[in-house]
């Protein structure tokens, strides 16, 4: 047994990291689909609110090669994760010493970060100003949606899903799930930059600790949700 050991630790390191690079296709694509979107839907009079349907709608196929690379790779767990559980205990402990509970102190985490990130992305857009109108308001709720999901599915579920798949530990999983995220915002819409990349990598921890803890997605998709309505709603009504 002791010589299969290091055989075994090494069959580990190898998948993780095959999969790994296989990972950059999804992300690759998502970067490719910013600029040349796989639609061309022309429904609003905005060119660039048509341009971001199209990017969403584009980026949700591109999620879907992330969770069939995933369900390929992880051949125990597959996508046991892409469920909405939001049960489970909060560690380290948070809101009180005898630890906290995702199912209530989940909302309360995810206010605190939507203000955060709300106060970050309107002094980012500020001072360039704003033109509210119904259509762009009403549209943040669809796009935020279709964004959270897609960002979760390609950048946390994977690799805490494979992390769980071929180890004991969440080290691949909250490692992954957090420094990938941070990178890839530091050239993002909003918040970006040092900061924006540094509030990412802190974001994608709780969201990756969240699906390891509850079993589920229902937090990392409704935090990250919840954080994209104030981006999107100044984005989606900037001055022209």
């Amino acid at each position: 047994m002791q010589e299969q050991e290091p055989a075994g630790r090494i069959k580990q390191v190898v998948k993780l990291t095959v999969f790994s690079i296989a990972m950059f296709a999804p992300i690759a694509l998502l970067s490719a689909v910013v600029d040349t979107p796989l639609f061309g839907f022309s429904l609003f009079e905005s060119a660039f609110v048509n341009g971001m349907l199209n990017y969403q709608l584009s980026a949700l196929l591109v999620a879907g090669l992330a969770l069939l690379l995933t369900f390929v790779f992880a051949q125990n767990v597959r996508l046991r994760y892409l469920n909405m559980n939001r049960t489970g205990a909060m560690r380290p402990f948070f809101a009180n010493s005898a630890g906290g509970r995702w199912e209530s102190d989940g909302w309360f985490l995810g206010l605190i970060m939507v203000a955060i990130v709300g106060l970050v992305t309107l002094f980012q857009f500020l001072p360039g100003g704003f033109t509210f109108t119904w259509i762009h308001v009403l549209l943040v709720i669809p796009f935020a949606a279709m964004n959270a999901f897609t960002e979760e599915a390609i950048f946390r579920l994977p690799y805490v899903t494979m992390g769980a798949n071929e180890t004991n530990s969440c080290v691949y999983g909250l490692v992954m799930g957090s420094l990938v995220f941070g990178v890839v915002h530091y050239w993002g819409a909003a918040p970006n930059g040092l900061l924006g990349a540094i509030m990412s990598t802190i974001l994608g921890f709780v969201l990756s600790k969240s699906i390891l803890e509850t079993r589920g997605f229902f937090w990392a998709f409704t935090i990250h949700f919840m954080l994209d309505l104030p981006i999107l709603l100044f984005i989606l009504n900037q001055a022209p």
